[in-house]
């Protein structure tokens, strides 16, 4: 599987602090970092040519953020993932999102709506196993694209870090779409929801968005490859092993 930088936020770092915590989440988002792996603060300073204390906000922010925690050694390791926080995080998207897409129905403009249709046809050509990143992609795109019109910032800002929190699981869920017909499916409940959002029909686009994510909550759709991913990613890590960087980062995100 290619492990490119797909699911990078389009955020631009306005301090060194900003920069190194851009770059670590997009490692932990990626994969890059796994489970339980060390961070090592003089390491990424060394990497940005900087003092530790930029490294330590970064690492602090991601603390807060859920990224980050403290094992028993009192050492910063990446958060483990889990199933049941998984389903935690759909559960909460799923109340969420389904708000807010009635909330923004009404702001979406015909320019709005036809970016949403193109944006779903692209999803479309994508729906193959072989393209799952561009498809998980564009099927990231599409929410936010939604997002945008919500009137409540704070609606906005809760469901932007909901789905961070979900982003970690998205290599995981790479391993579930392998499942026959989860793709197939996936595609159909968004061309319904295209439909609902061009008529404003509230009562159905609730349904259909309640559908939507409650798909994801079946355990028969994706447990069993949410946990074939998670118990190979546990083989694969050892605990406490430090941060690996490719290429020149100075100052910047990669």
């Amino acid at each position: 599987m290619n492990k490119k930088n797909t699911f990078a936020p389009h955020a631009i770092p306005k301090t060194l602090s900003q920069s190194i915590y851009y770059h670590l989440k997009d490692a932990i988002i990626n994969n890059k970092l796994k489970s339980n792996q060390k961070i090592n603060e003089k390491e990424i300073a060394q990497l940005f040519e900087v003092s530790t204390t930029p490294v330590r906000e970064a690492v602090l922010r991601l603390g807060a953020e859920g990224f980050v925690t403290m094992n028993s050694h009192r050492e910063a390791v990446v958060k483990e993932i889990s199933y049941e926080e998984l389903r935690e995080i759909l559960q909460v998207l799923s109340i969420l999102d389904s708000s807010a897409t009635c909330l923004a129905v009404d702001n979406l403009s015909a320019e709005t709506l036809e970016e949403l249709e193109h944006l779903t046809k692209e999803m479309e050509k994508s729906c193959h196993i072989h393209s799952i990143e561009k498809y998980m992609t564009l099927n990231l795109d599409i929410h936010k694209k939604i997002w945008e019109n919500i009137p409540t910032r704070f609606l906005q800002a809760n469901l932007h870090y909901a789905n961070d929190q979900m982003l970690r699981y998205n290599y995981a869920r790479f391993y579930a779409f392998r499942k026959s017909g989860a793709l197939e499916r996936s595609i159909k409940e968004h061309k319904e929801m295209l439909d609902a959002l061009k008529n404003k029909d509230k009562k159905r686009l609730k349904n259909l968005m309640a559908k939507h994510w409650g798909s994801l909550l079946q355990p028969s759709h994706f447990e069993e490859g949410l946990k074939e991913y998670l118990n190979n990613e546990r083989k694969e890590v050892k605990i406490g092993e430090n941060i690996k960087t490719q290429g020149n980062t100075k100052g910047s995100i990669t």
